[in-house]
């Protein structure tokens, strides 16, 4: 079976995984309390945390050709592939691309 990397994955899978997060979150207090007591909320909230953020560096991460700053500098690497064809033929190498912002693009 192969992978077709130009078939995004459908709309649906992102409100599942966000509504089942909230669904987790929610119950999760409920099944700490005996165990943990009064942290119940404080444990559920650290765990909370890690999810919504995970969550958020997946919306991040799912266009990494995109022209952002947690984009892939693409021009960059290709300026680097630029360089060394170059200095193999002997041609005088461009000089690489610098950060803009502390941003490489």
């Amino acid at each position: 079976m192969s992978f077709d990397p130009n078939t995004p994955l459908p709309f649906v899978y992102s409100p599942l995984v966000r509504r089942t997060t909230y669904l987790y979150c929610a119950l999760l207090p409920f099944a700490l309390i005996e165990t943990t007591g009064w942290f119940a909320p404080l444990f559920a909230a650290v765990v909370a945390y890690v999810f919504f953020g995970l969550q958020t560096v997946t919306n991040e991460l799912e266009h990494p050709f995109a022209n952002v700053e947690n984009g892939l500098p693409l021009d960059a690497m290709c300026r680097t592939i630029e360089i060394s064809v170059a200095e193999t033929l002997g041609d005088p190498a461009p000089e690489p691309l610098l950060p803009d912002d502390y941003v490489l693009r």
